[in-house]
């Protein structure tokens, strides 16, 4: 029996949809969303709008589809970023690491033009819930490990299960990235992230923990 050959045109599809997001990939950490059209990924892709359109429905989706791997690729440079980290470093430590790693991500990578789009699609549905803000993310296991870490060696309170704790980190940083996002330039991500996690921490310390 002859082995079926590779249809040709779904090849040739898959290649062009991946360079399209290669190249949007790209021109995005050049510069911000707003500043880059879909005529500007089909020129550098070398093929014409209208093959644009075959792959994605439109430049917020394929923006959208960015994020989501983006989300996804951060999570895993957090949990690696958390690895260098001493052992014996105690958990609220760990955490202020962690959220000061994130805001610079924040500011460095992403960029305030950029955050404000992602929270615009955010809000018009665009990004898929799961990959972005869905509890199943990454980011909600590992700061709820670092939590339970605190708990078990006696610096946090076991109160409030883990679990639920994370999403309340979690969304304060998602509401300090908003604050910053409207206040801009006049809001320092980084130090209020930190400052606000240090007023989340002496809620859950043992009497007897220091920052």
């Amino acid at each position: 029996m002859r082995e079926k050959k590779p249809d040709k045109r779904k090849v040739q599809g898959t290649e062009t949809k991946k360079r399209l997001y290669e190249i949007a990939e790209k021109l995005f950490a050049e510069h911000d969303f707003n500043d880059v059209s879909v005529e500007d990924i089909t020129d550098e892709a070398g093929i014409t709008k209208g093959g644009f359109y075959v792959h994605f429905e439109s430049k917020d989706a394929l923006i959208a589809l960015l994020i989501a791997d983006y989300a996804a690729r951060a999570d895993t440079d957090y949990k690696a970023f958390l690895e260098t980290l001493p052992s014996h470093m105690p958990a609220s430590q760990v955490l202020l690491a962690l959220i000061e790693k994130i805001a610079n991500e924040l500011t460095d990578t992403i960029g305030y033009e950029n955050m404000k789009k992602v929270y615009q699609m955010l809000l018009a549905g665009a990004i898929g819930t799961d990959a972005v803000k869905g509890y199943g993310r990454e980011l909600y296991s590992l700061l709820c490990r670092i939590l339970e870490k605190g708990i078990q060696n006696g610096e946090f309170k076991c109160s409030i299960p883990p679990d639920i704790l994370s999403k309340h980190f979690v969304t304060a940083i998602r509401g300090i990235s908003y604050e910053w996002c409207i206040r801009y330039p006049d809001f320092d991500l980084k130090e209020q992230a930190i400052e606000h996690y240090k007023l989340l921490l002496e809620g859950i310390m043992q009497p007897y923990s220091q920052l």
